[in-house]
């Protein structure tokens, strides 16, 4: 099986549509999405409609628990807190009922989901160092584990001894004995100086996972966010991929 894994979409309606487009051509059996599908961005409707029609599994997002008052606005930054109140209020009711039914985790089969960190969903942390990941991995029983929150794509693994290591490149193929804690970067809003979106994909019959890197068009979701009156800075940001 191969599964589309995404996060941090944040109302990016032109990144989504390039990414799905990119699962289906790549033939992705199923979609597993690590949070954050609104805030920042200019369409939170429809990103919510494809989360809640494609993927099979989600979690939720500190963004979308803020969107829909179970987090308070006030513990993020004034640009961030501006597009969550922006978003909360053009939240059709449907789409805020759907987001707050996700959970924080889930674990199928080999896979743990979840938007900051296994150790603690409900803080909101962030895995930046490798001491981060070494911690989180206790956390965790599953071979995999993903998640997204710093929007900065990872790959992280830990041998049969315990030791912790970052591997590089774009991929890896499991092997025995070893496990994995996950970045998978972010759709909508990239922070690793590639405007790209980015997400990856799981196969699951050769124990195979990539990052994908799909360009889209960065000047229309930009003219949008201008038109709603969205911060100035959340729209820079995304051509510099910051």
């Amino acid at each position: 099986m191969r599964i589309g894994i995404l996060s941090d979409i944040h109302s990016n309606l032109e990144a989504l549509e390039a990414v799905d487009e990119a699962l289906s051509s790549a033939s992705v059996d199923t979609i597993y999405f690590a949070g954050d599908v609104v805030g920042y961005g200019p369409d939170p409707n429809p990103c919510t409609q494809w989360v809640r029609d494609r993927a099979e599994i989600a979690v939720a997002g500190n963004h979308d628990f803020a969107a829909i008052g179970m987090m308070d606005p006030e513990t993020f930054n004034s640009n961030a807190r501006e597009a969550i109140i922006w978003n909360s209020e053009r939240l059709e009711d449907w789409a805020g009922d759907y987001l707050k039914e996700l959970p924080m985790v889930v674990t199928r089969d080999e896979v743990t989901i979840v938007h900051a960190s296994p150790r603690a969903p409900e803080l909101w942390e962030y895995i930046f160092t490798l001491w981060d990941a070494e911690v989180n991995f206790s956390h965790f029983l599953t071979e995999f584990c993903f998640v997204g929150h710093s929007h900065q794509p990872v790959m992280v693994g830990m041998d049969p001894e315990g030791v912790v290591t970052v591997i590089p490149g774009e991929s890896l193929k499991a092997e025995e004995g070893h496990r994995y804690l996950i970045n998978v970067g972010s759709v909508g809003q990239p922070r690793d100086g590639n405007p790209d979106a980015c997400c990856g994909i799981l196969d699951t019959s050769t124990f195979e996972f990539t990052l994908v890197r799909i360009p889209y068009d960065v000047r229309k979701t930009q003219r949008k966010m201008v038109k709603e009156g969205l911060p100035l800075a959340l729209v820079d940001r995304l051509s510099e991929g910051r």
